[in-house]
């Protein structure tokens, strides 16, 4: 996903002379094109993340429009003071992007995780949360935050490769129509799910849908299939509390819509406290393939 952020701001800078990138030491082999580019646009800030939140705040408030880069973990939760003080509360048209959301700097350990960032970026006022699936939506996903006003925050995962593809960006979509089971996903997980998914043989039971950008509004197609189902699973690689769960939880209460079944898959932190690959946590979590499998194949 890296690699498509960085060809789709390199043509976004082309255009509009307001972008300025600016990274926490982060980007060899990466942005070399966009530093010949955007020049004096380009700012490598060092690891000083705090700093680089507040100078892109104030580039914001002179009318520039400053895109900060690292790894997720340090442009969120370390700098949370400074993004809700100079960019949440005022305003400033600030776009924060986040590589390796959840687990997936794996073998790093948990300095390098980030599983609370959907929900406290979403606790802060004015912020929009993108979270893509694939490579294939972030593209318009960008061009859309490029043309908000408002801060936002993108969600980027290490790509994976996939069979499954999708065109454009919907900030929820359905993927697979079904009658049986509705399931909703977050983001990157869905490179799980839909393994688990192809490996079910009971045919037409899932209704799945993707989400990619928070907060969203529900299309009637999603709460019609949760009515009619009355049964649902999401799946999200985040903790349990303040993110996709939540939104809908609190969704289904407001609508008084009654389920039969639920299940709400989700990160669960350190379980064994050791150190592993992202599939080792995202097992220790119960989000692996066959347990999203076996999950889905006992609520149908």
């Amino acid at each position: 996903m890296r690699y498509t952020f960085a060809k789709t701001l390199l043509e976004l800078a082309k255009k509009d002379k307001r972008i300025v990138l600016m990274t926490g030491d982060l980007g060899a082999h990466l942005f070399e094109p966009l530093r010949e580019v955007l020049k004096e646009r380009f700012i490598n800030t060092g690891v000083a993340e705090h700093n680089m939140v507040t100078a892109a705040a104030g580039l914001a408030y002179a009318g520039l429009k400053p895109w900060i880069y690292s790894i997720a973990p340090f442009v969120t939760i370390k700098v949370l003071e400074e993004i809700r003080n100079d960019v949440s509360i005022p305003n400033n048209n600030v776009k924060i992007v986040g590589l390796g959301g959840g687990y997936d700097y794996a073998i790093a350990g948990p300095t390098h995780h980030i599983l609370q960032d959907v929900s406290m970026i979403l606790s802060l006022q004015n912020f929009k949360v993108y979270a893509p699936g694939f490579s294939e939506g972030i593209e318009e996903i960008m061009k859309k935050m490029n043309r908000e006003k408002n801060p936002s925050y993108l969600r980027l995962a290490k790509a994976e490769k996939t069979d499954f593809k999708i065109a454009g960006f919907v900030p929820v979509r359905r993927l697979v129509k079904g009658t049986g089971l509705t399931v909703i996903v977050l983001g990157s997980m869905i490179n799980r799910v839909m393994p688990a998914y192809s490996e079910l043989t009971i045919s037409g039971a899932v209704d799945l849908w993707l989400v990619t950008e928070m907060p969203f509004e529900f299309p009637k197609e999603l709460v019609v299939s949760i009515e009619k189902t009355k049964k649902l699973v999401v799946i999200e690689e985040h903790v349990k509390i303040g993110a996709l769960g939540s939104y809908i939880a609190d969704f289904l209460l407001q609508r008084r819509i009654e389920l039969k079944k639920y299940a709400h898959l989700y990160a669960k932190g350190y379980i064994s406290y050791r150190y592993g690959s992202r599939d080792f946590y995202l097992k220790e979590s119960g989000l692996d393939r066959n347990t999203i499998k076996k999950t889905l194949k006992k609520l149908i």
